[in-house]
């Protein structure tokens, strides 16, 4: 017999949209445990500005369930990549990043 979880179509787009980061949050992590603080940065600014751009024009058949995704992951990239303690001056530049996105 096999068994068939109900997954709600919104769920379902979440956990695809986390899948598909996360090849992207596992280098970011590495860079950081390997000492390459600038590798690390470039990673979350990229990952952050992509995902700023997937929020401000995406035409995916899943972004209408993913409206609040961008938001939330860029929150989770910044905290995971300040895991590896960059120095105050990539901290700004990066919260820099994120905030441009929200004024």
């Amino acid at each position: 017999m096999v068994f068939i979880a109900k997954v709600e179509p919104d769920q379902a787009a979440w956990d695809l949209f986390g899948e598909a980061l996360a090849p992207f949050f596992d280098e970011m992590a590495k860079n950081g445990k390997r000492a390459l603080p600038a590798a690390a940065k470039a990673y979350c600014i990229g990952i952050i500005k992509g995902l700023q751009m997937y929020g401000k024009g995406s035409r995916s058949d899943l972004s209408e369930w993913l409206q609040d995704a961008p938001g939330e992951y860029i929150d989770a990239v910044f905290y995971e990549w300040k895991k590896g303690g960059p120095n105050n001056d990539d901290i700004a530049e990066v919260m820099g990043v994120v905030e441009g996105d929200r004024s």
